[in-house]
């Protein structure tokens, strides 16, 4: 990446695409897109009106006819190829998200990449939806079941990871035969935008994959659009709830990935350098913004102090900055004022209420810093459950630490929340492991490591931490209409 690259992404007015060309809105209207790292104007962006909602459903579904029609070898070939190209762009596509929400330049084009790999495992699963013969009651009766793609799908995409979970759903529904529009949201609009035009370059037919902008408006006529057969989002577990109440009024498929608030339980028999590393690098990593990030930590008190002191360590060798300018920092700011304000005054609650802090607290100084959304990775210890940071998702670099003396105890603090998405446990004791991976009450657990999203496994959020399935063949499934056909002779 040079800066001749940024020079040419910045300050540019971007349409809508749809039907493979880029359009503007009918109304006219823009919405301003800003750098969290210095507050300066990145780009402008459309905003799509419900008559240009329907404009790229009515592309999707036009455009499906064809796509649901093609051999699944044909999808798997031509999701390849797109996906080959995409790599080509992924320094342009990773610069915009450096820009638009704060990530490392190094990190965003991983991100790219990362996607494109799971396209590519998405492209393999494309000639793997099987169907089956049943035995019958008589010789004369034949009964097979067969799968058959649902439609047209409103993928509406989150700020954190822009690319990476607009790829969760784009792979699946791309396999399977559907069509999609992507709302992405207006705070990180461009990443994923270029990257479903790259895909479109690289080979996916026009009005297969069209990409709206907007607010929350925008994205409630993509739900209630009667031509829109399921709606694929990651977000708040607020927003979730209210996409079920508008979906279920037409009966569409739906699934969410929402909230989280994931405890990390370090046993007395931890490797506690382990511990820390998976810990400091769940809590913090992208500032903190992720649904599975450590947002709690349960040490038994007899290893409590060398873990805290361990993290903290941890916490001081990671490297802020801006993410263009120092492509290779370990973090940069965090994507919106209003996350700040959260992390902000969730430890000033926590403090008031008797915690202690040990690292962090506060934006880091130096004049590169004061424009930015900036804030030092934080640890808390002596926190207790009447705290907000214990009962909410802070979605920042914040690590607070409780401790527990018997394994019960810990099972009861890491079960208190309305949330169940994600839970780490670090111990060397397989019976310790069977019995706390079984009374976790969450979709993931993972034992002695941090490597919570992989292809190879769903990712189901329990509670009110999400509904249906991403990742593995079993999100597949999610795009997919189930039809038994029964011939008598």
């Amino acid at each position: 990446m040079n800066q001749t690259t940024i020079d040419s992404l910045v300050g540019k007015e971007w349409g809508l695409f749809i039907d493979g060309q880029v359009v503007s809105a009918s109304n006219d209207e823009l919405d301003a897109v800003y750098s969290p790292a210095n507050g300066k104007l990145i780009a402008q962006v459309a905003v799509a009106s419900p008559g240009d909602v329907n404009t790229a459903v009515q592309s999707a579904k036009l455009a499906f006819k064809s796509w649901s029609a093609l051999p699944a070898q044909e999808r798997e070939k031509i999701m390849r190829q797109a996906s080959a190209y995409v790599r080509t762009q992924a320094d342009r596509i990773g610069a915009l998200m450096a820009l638009e929400q704060g990530k490392p330049f190094a990190q965003s084009r991983s991100e790219v990449l990362s996607s494109c790999d799971l396209l590519d495992y998405y492209a393999a699963e494309a000639v793997r939806v099987e169907g089956y013969v049943n035995p019958t009651e008589k010789n004369s009766l034949y009964s097979w079941v067969t799968y058959q793609p649902v439609g047209v799908c409103g993928l509406i995409t989150p700020w954190n990871y822009p690319v990476s979970l607009l790829s969760w759903k784009l792979g699946p529904a791309l396999a399977t035969g559907c069509t999609v529009v992507v709302k992405p949201t207006e705070v990180t609009p461009l990443s994923p935008w270029a990257f479903c035009q790259a895909l479109t370059e690289g080979g996916i037919p026009a009005g297969v994959i069209n990409v709206i902008a907007g607010a929350g408006q925008v994205g409630a006529v993509l739900i209630d659009h009667p031509d829109v057969a399921k709606i694929a989002m990651t977000g708040s577990t607020e927003t979730g709830k209210k996409i079920m109440q508008v979906a279920a009024r037409q009966l569409k498929k739906v699934s969410l990935e929402l909230g989280g608030h994931c405890p990390a339980i370090v046993c007395a028999d931890a490797d506690l350098n382990l511990a820390a590393e998976v810990i400091s690098y769940k809590g913090f990593r992208n500032m903190g913004q992720s649904c599975s990030s450590v947002n709690r930590v349960y040490a038994h008190q007899s290893i409590h102090d060398e873990l805290l002191e361990k993290i903290c360590a941890k916490a001081r060798q990671f490297s802020i900055g801006d993410g263009i300018s120092e492509p290779n920092c370990d973090l940069g700011p965090m994507t919106t004022a209003a996350t700040l304000e959260k992390v902000e005054r969730h430890v000033a609650d926590a403090l008031a209420k008797g915690a202690v802090l040990h690292e962090g607290g506060k934006p880091p100084e130096g004049e590169q810093y004061q424009k930015g959304h900036y804030y030092l990775p934080t640890v808390l210890s002596k926190v207790s459950p009447k705290m907000l940071l214990m009962q909410e998702e802070t979605f920042g670099p914040v690590v607070p630490l409780d401790t527990f003396d018997t394994l019960d105890v810990a099972i009861q603090k890491a079960n208190d929340s309305a949330y169940g998405l994600c839970a780490y446990l670090f111990t060397r004791d397989f019976a310790t492991t069977m019995k706390m991976s079984q009374a976790l009450e969450s979709g993931t657990v993972c034992v002695n490591n941090g490597a919570v999203n992989t292809p190879y496994a769903p990712y189901e959020g329990w509670k009110d931490s999400g509904f249906g399935s991403e990742l593995s063949r079993k999100a597949i499934f999610e795009y997919l209409k189930t039809k038994h056909v029964k011939v008598a002779f």
